[in-house]
Parts: C-alpha cells; sequence; structure tokens
C-alpha cells in the first residue's frame, strides 16, 4: 500500500471516528433533556406524597 492511500483512509477514519462521537453527543444530550422532563413530571404528579427526605415512607408491596 502506497502512502497517499494510506494516509487517505487515516483521513477517512479520521473523520467517521469524528462523526460517530458528535452523533454520540447529540444522543447523550437528547436523553438528558428526557431525563429533566421525566423528574420534572414526577415532581409535579406527586408533591405531597414524597417526604422531605424521601426515605422510608412509601412501599410498593405489589411490585
Amino acid at each position: 500500500m502506497d502512502i497517499a492511500a494510506m494516509s487517505m483512509d487515516m483521513s477517512l477514519a479520521r473523520v467517521q471516528q469524528s462523526a460517530g462521537i458528535s452523533v454520540a453527543k447529540k444522543a447523550m444530550d437528547a436523553q438528558e433533556a428526557v431525563a429533566d422532563g421525566l423528574l420534572k413530571m414526577a415532581e409535579t404528579a406527586v408533591p405531597r406524597q414524597m417526604p422531605a427526605n424521601g426515605t422510608g415512607q412509601i412501599v410498593d408491596t405489589t411490585a
């Protein structure tokens, strides 16, 4: 394999890796936004059932 072809292959691999990282970052940002929305929705759905410290007050016996 000559140097020019190897250089092109390495450049292509670098671009593919960069694109993959960008897509992964966008997916992580989207999941973070979804998680924040779910947490806010849970807080508004059951505001008085959770005690201030949140420990030992609610037991799910049907699980």
